[in-house]
């Protein structure tokens, strides 16, 4: 069904003439979206999800003359667009300015839109249920919200926003668009993010509210269906109420630039998973997740290096794979002969260990080949390749054949060799011994020895 919506929604935006896409353009960035809905059902769990298509017009210029400019009364939509389905959003602070949420001339790459409807309700986390000077938060008059997610196609930035409709209540007949404030954005430019073991990694969050009142920032880790709360600050009170050990904020960020970001220091296998940061103010909140990856390059050895082998020995090559994480790891191995036309060519005849993990979580794997050389197999590169997700191409380790007797000694004959030397060297210590005790035996005087004797 969503197929159908989408391929339906996207030959209607097609056949939208190029002046009205153009006309909308010059007021802002629009955004082609999906408006969901949950039908209810006699549990708490919904029966149906209905998605409508639905256009954002983000306003991004200033008024002329203090005049909002009007959108034109003869503009055109496609014909799948619903009238209540167009959304002229006022949004100054300029959040969703970030190129990456233009509409793009290829729809396949358009971002990534979601609109919903939203309820304004006191929170009951402690940190953030008194955030007024009265430590009471009011709710909102208005009873029409919408909330919206954004995130660009490459995945490099997202923006959760709170809207309250400024426009006067609708009709059936009403065909103008739906108009809406931006009060509250929090965004992140990290949704995704892959670090090293022991590193330091600084998890991006910012907000940015309509007004002026207090707010409050909460960081909580979800992996595998468990989670806990890892930092919990109250910003109207300048408290901090929780906090997991090996984590910062900036409080100054925090206050003159709405930075939320968190840093976890000396980064290990226990923090990975998702982060969600929420920011909150007087009955309202809007949230960002994180996926905190952890990447580590594998490490390779090749043994024995160097490669020596006499022809017809049969020996086991091996290729250590170690220390890497996540446990996906593809290997295979190639030959190329110095004597063939400089390609190589796969080693069928591979074997892997079973995988074993370290201490730190990584992993070690190792995999063999058998080589059992012929004289035509000197200078032979065998290599060893290696792909993980943490490298953007195959890791390599190569060791080269020698096989002895080829282009030097064979085993053989350095053996006998050694023998040779060492025969050589005993008859040249007889020499020298003979030389140097009977013809160089010291010569007696007779004066000397007989004073000697009387001495």
């Amino acid at each position: 069904m969503e197929g159908f919506y989408t391929f339906s929604f996207i030959l209607g935006l097609c056949a939208l003439p190029v002046r009205s896409l153009d006309a909308l353009s010059e007021f802002g960035s629009v955004v082609d979206c999906w408006y969901v809905e949950e039908g209810g059902g006699k549990s708490s769990f919904p029966n149906s999800i209905v998605q409508d298509p639905a256009l954002l017009l983000f306003r991004h210029l200033p008024y002329q003359n203090g005049v909002e400019k009007p959108l034109p009364s003869d503009l055109e939509l496609p014909p799948e667009l619903k009238p209540s389905m167009l959304f002229d959003v006022r949004d100054y602070s300029r959040i969703t300015t970030h190129p990456g949420l233009k509409r793009p001339a290829d729809l396949r790459h358009r971002p990534h839109c979601e609109l919903n409807k939203y309820s304004p309700q006191e929170s009951s986390m402690k940190w953030a249920s008194q955030l007024t000077d009265d430590e009471r938060t009011p709710a909102y008059q208005s009873n029409s919200w919408f909330c919206s997610h954004l995130r660009t196609y490459d995945q490099s930035f997202s923006v959760a926003s709170v809207h309250r409709v400024i426009s006067g209540p609708r009709t059936a007949e009403d065909t103008s668009p739906q108009q809406t404030a931006v009060v509250l954005n929090v965004f992140t430019h990290t949704p995704t993010l892959k670090t090293a073991l022991r590193r330091d990694v600084l998890l991006d969050c910012g907000f940015a509210m309509d007004r002026q009142t207090g707010f409050a920032v909460e960081w909580r880790y979800q992996f595998k269906g468990n989670g806990h709360l890892v930092y919990a600050y109250n910003g109207a009170k300048d408290r901090v109420d929780a906090v997991e050990e090996g984590t910062e904020m900036s409080f100054y960020e925090l206050h003159s630039r709405g930075n939320a970001s968190l840093l976890i220091r000396n980064v290990d296998m226990r923090h990975e998973g998702t982060y969600i940061c929420t920011v909150y103010m007087p009955n309202l909140h809007a949230q960002q997740s994180i996926d905190l990856e952890i990447s580590e390059t594998p490490r390779l050895s090749v043994s024995p290096d160097p490669l020596y082998l006499i022809p017809g020995q049969e020996t086991t090559v091996l290729c250590d794979i170690s220390c890497y994480y996540p446990l996906d790891v593809s290997v295979s191995w190639t030959r190329k002969k110095a004597s063939g036309n400089g390609t190589a060519e796969p080693v069928t005849d591979s074997w892997l260990s079973g995988h074993r993990q370290n201490p730190d979580g990584t992993y070690n794997v190792t995999s063999y080949i058998t080589v059992q050389p012929g004289w035509g197999d000197h200078d032979t590169v065998y290599t060893c390749h290696v792909e993980h997700v943490s490298a953007r191409s195959a890791l390599r380790k190569s060791v080269t054949l020698k096989v002895a007797g080829f282009a030097g000694p064979s085993i053989d004959d350095a053996i006998g060799m050694f023998i040779c030397a060492f025969v050589l060297y005993g008859i040249l210590k007889l020499f020298y011994w003979i030389f140097t005790e009977k013809v160089c035996a010291p010569v007696s005087h007779p004066e000397q020895e007989a004073k000697e004797k009387r001495n």
